[in-house]
């Protein structure tokens, strides 16, 4: 009764598809992993060919703006969809991070699937076929020799085979199993996981890692490391930055001294483009050197100090004229760069603005000796002074009117004085003025800079222009415009009092070095990975897995085996056949080959 009920009992089928299933064979189909990477390479594509988001604006709503404007020129209505997408951010958008995160399963999965075939492959190999698989194998011998199964096993134990007997047949026939380096089978499985690794590194660089670059000067308070406070806040002042140099004026290093605090701990340490400084869990690295930085102090009239930081030229610079004036017994009374004191843009019109270019061209330079400036091209110009003697007094001087533009890559100068009139000149060219031989000896770049909102500005916009030429021996000063009706100039450690009853200071030249400041938690995976797949790639083609199947008979003895196709697997066994003393073994070509 009880297996009649059984039997009349409909069998249970399960309805529909399981997804558990699908997501596992899906994971594992090759044309899905194919998909999967060349999405992603697509994906690095687009962040390497489309401009992205510098790091420091992601967390600055208003540099983000600013940013975004910037590629409105080129992008234009798209601009706004893009952004959405978050194309400008690519490395860092939801999409990528999950297209990785899809990456990662499935390199997972796919390790893991090949793990318990490979494993089976390792331990539990086949040791028996049929006689017709030595007809059929890929890398097949057969040869006569003397000496029997005892002879086959003693040559392969010496090149390393691990051999077994498998089965003696009824004719007397021996089955022998062998195999070499079955462990490096597990070579591809290590090359997998060090796949999987890289990409769990990568993600966890993108996500969590955190990598920022500053400017820091000598003598500059210390800087925020993090945008939000907190008591694991960084505070990072630079004590030296150092540029050291040869004999030869060769530049052999670049470091600097930087302090570090969290909280009331401190850490003092060097720091280089290669040897970070370590501290909380960071590194420090040098990314740069700058000696275009100033340092001023600024104090109202009330006495208060509203400014006391550096003037950074931010690798900005102008061409200026390198002058030299010798007197007639050949006395130098300058030599040094002359900075730019003004700029010619052209006539200007009854309400104030420039004129446009001039119907009629303006008169030959190189036949007048006169430059003109345009809106197009404006002409920088400057007041030439210098002593009438060695011993003259400050107020004996000579005074000569100088402008200069760039013309097809070079400086040209014009320069007129009491006796001299209006001469163009070229670099290495010399006029005459009188008794004063006036020489232009070069060109020179000088850090140049606009700043904003700088205290005690009497231009309409607030700013004031820096420029940082050296005097005669070689000392860098301050010349600023813009704080007063004439320029003023500042040495080091010179106070100048201009008509807007602001004190400023120059404090002299100071180094600044790029500071890279960085956490990545995912550099220990990667590093792994990399290891981890050197030994698996190496493994796999210098320590290739061998399977051989013999039957020793008592008139023939049979070979096949299993190799990488890329070998001549065939051949070793054919000389195997040879070492164990057969006469036919080797064919034609492989005594061609061996001769």
């Amino acid at each position: 009764m009880a297996a009649d009920a059984r039997s009349a009992a409909p069998a249970y089928k399960a309805s529909g598809t399981d997804p558990l299933r699908f997501t596992w064979q899906l994971l594992t189909n090759v044309k899905f992993a194919l998909l999967l990477v060349g999405t992603a390479a697509a994906a690095c594509l687009l962040g390497v060919v489309l401009p992205q988001l510098p790091g420091p604006m992601r967390s600055n709503a208003a540099a983000r703006s600013a940013w975004l404007e910037m590629q409105r020129g080129q992008y234009g209505f798209l601009t706004d969809t893009m952004n959405r997408l978050q194309l400008f951010d690519v490395f860092h958008s939801v999409w990528f991070n999950g297209l990785w995160f899809v990456l990662i399963i499935a390199v997972t999965v796919c390790t893991v699937s090949r793990f318990m075939p490979t494993w089976r492959s390792v331990e539990k190999p086949t040791k028996m076929v049929g006689d017709g698989y030595f007809a059929r194998a890929h890398h097949s011998a057969s040869f006569t020799h003397a000496g029997g199964p005892e002879a086959v096993e003693e040559i392969l134990r010496k090149r390393h085979y691990r051999v077994e007997r498998t089965k003696v047949a009824e004719d007397g026939s021996v089955y022998l199993f062998a195999e070499r380096f079955a462990w490096s089978q597990y070579g591809t499985f290590l090359s997998h996981l060090a796949l999987l690794i890289l990409l769990v590194g990568a993600l966890l660089t993108v996500t969590t890692g955190f990598d920022r670059t500053f400017v820091l000067a000598e003598g500059t308070p210390a800087i925020t490391v993090f945008d939000n406070p907190g008591p694991n806040q960084l505070f990072v002042k630079m004590l030296q930055a150092v540029r050291g140099m040869d004999a030869r004026g060769n530049i052999v290093d670049f470091h600097s001294v930087v302090q570090v605090r969290r909280g009331n701990q401190l850490i003092t340490c060097t720091a280089t483009v290669n040897t970070p400084c370590r501290a909380f869990g960071y590194n420090i690295h040098q990314a740069a050197f700058f000696a275009d930085v100033a340092r001023l102090r600024i104090t109202a009239p009330d006495g208060q100090v509203v400014k006391d930081d550096v003037v950074d030229f931010q690798s900005e610079s102008t061409a200026v004229p390198v002058l030299k004036v010798t007197d007639a017994k050949g006395n130098v009374l300058f030599d040094q760069e002359l900075p730019q004191m003004g700029t010619d843009t052209g006539p200007v019109t009854s309400t104030g603005g420039a004129t446009a270019a001039p119907a009629t061209p303006s008169p030959n330079p190189a036949a007048t000796g006169v430059l003109t400036g345009s809106l197009a091209q404006p002409l920088a110009t400057a007041v030439l002074v210098f002593p009438s003697s060695p011993t003259a007094a400050l107020t004996d001087v000579v005074t000569e009117g100088v402008s200069w533009r760039v013309v097809n890559k070079q400086l040209v100068l014009s320069i007129q004085g009491q006796h001299l009139p209006p001469v163009l000149m070229n670099i290495g060219d010399s006029a005459l003025d009188g008794q004063y031989r006036i020489a232009f000896a070069g060109a020179r770049p000088i850090p140049a800079v606009k700043v904003a909102d700088v205290p005690g500005s009497i231009t309409p916009d607030g700013s004031a222009i820096f420029q940082m030429p050296t005097d005669g021996k070689g000392n860098p000063y301050l010349y600023v415009t813009g704080i007063d009706p004439g320029n003023v100039a500042l040495t080091d450690g010179q106070t100048v009092t201009p008509q807007n009853g602001y004190h400023y200071t120059f404090g002299g030249q100071v180094n600044a070095g790029g500071i890279s400041v960085k956490r990545d938690p995912g550099s220990t995976f990667i590093w792994l990975a990399v290891g981890m797949a050197v030994i698996g790639l190496a493994i796999t083609f210098y320590i290739p897995r061998r399977r051989l199947w013999v039957k020793v008979s008592r008139g023939r003895t049979f070979m096949a085996g299993i190799a990488e196709r890329t070998t001549r697997f065939s051949l070793e066994l054919r000389r195997l056949g040879a070492e164990l003393g057969s006469t036919d073994a080797l064919r034609p070509e492989d005594l061609e080959e061996e001769r």
